[in-house]
């Protein structure tokens, strides 16, 4: 999908950080990266089948004072855009997004950074999260609460769509249902508060040929991971 120049410099990137950070102590690191989730890569198939990463250890966690855009232009009729993040100015109605925490080696980093077309479709984005306080129907917003007693916060890596006129666009470009689907089973799948799960089955799908492929690549690597198990 990607070129040679696109994945060298991706890994340029993605391997000149080197911090974890958990709470207020930070300390250097070439082994282990925070990665904050909220698009397809929620859905720990995406990792493991799809994109055959190992993740160390995994969490709902929520990012506050950012908005959930689809503003990553993909293929028109197939899969037309893709989730990003984008931070909420001062002007803006506070909101936050929910996701999945990912701890990874430095090796699965880069790779998710190769996969997800850094530096040209996606940059990498500095953040803060809150892991889940708990599970079940309101643990992101018991996290957001309690956060504001006690920082609870985590040092992470996110990506954000890479052009200015990506993070300036006024309208989002409509998904896929596919995509979407795509979602909200990572969310499910990581009991998210059921107020965002609500958000994310809001969202209006775009004009595309049947639902697009999101759905069928995760299946068709699923489907492949079971295969190898069997013949393995």
């Amino acid at each position: 999908m990607f070129g040679a120049s696109m994945i060298a410099l991706a890994a340029v990137q993605c391997m000149s950080m080197n911090l974890i950070n958990t709470g207020s102590s930070s300390y250097p690191t070439n082994n282990f990266y925070n990665y904050f989730a909220y698009g397809s890569n929620m859905c720990s198939s995406t990792m493991t089948k799809l994109r055959s990463l190992t993740p160390v250890f995994s969490s709902a966690a929520v990012l506050p004072q950012h908005n959930l855009r689809f503003n990553v232009p993909g293929t028109s009729f197939i899969e037309p855009s893709w989730a990003s993040v984008e931070p909420v100015s001062d002007s803006e109605i506070p909101k936050n997004i929910h996701g999945v925490l990912y701890k990874l080696t430095e090796e699965d980093f880069t790779r998710v950074c190769n996969s997800e077309g850094v530096p040209f479709a996606y940059t990498i984005h500095r953040c803060r999260v809150i892991p889940y306080f708990g599970n079940g129907k309101t643990g992101g917003a018991d996290a957001l609460e309690s956060n504001s007693l006690k920082d609870r916060s985590v040092f992470a890596y996110t990506l954000r769509a890479a052009r200015p006129q990506w993070r300036q666009m006024k309208e989002d470009i409509p998904p896929s249902k596919s995509y979407l689907n795509v979602l909200i089973r990572g969310a499910l799948e990581y009991q998210l508060d059921e107020e965002y799960v609500q958000e994310l089955r809001s969202v209006i799908p775009g004009r595309t040929i049947g639902n697009g492929i999101a759905e069928f690549a995760l299946e068709a690597a699923e489907q492949s991971s079971k295969l190898r198990g069997v013949f393995n």
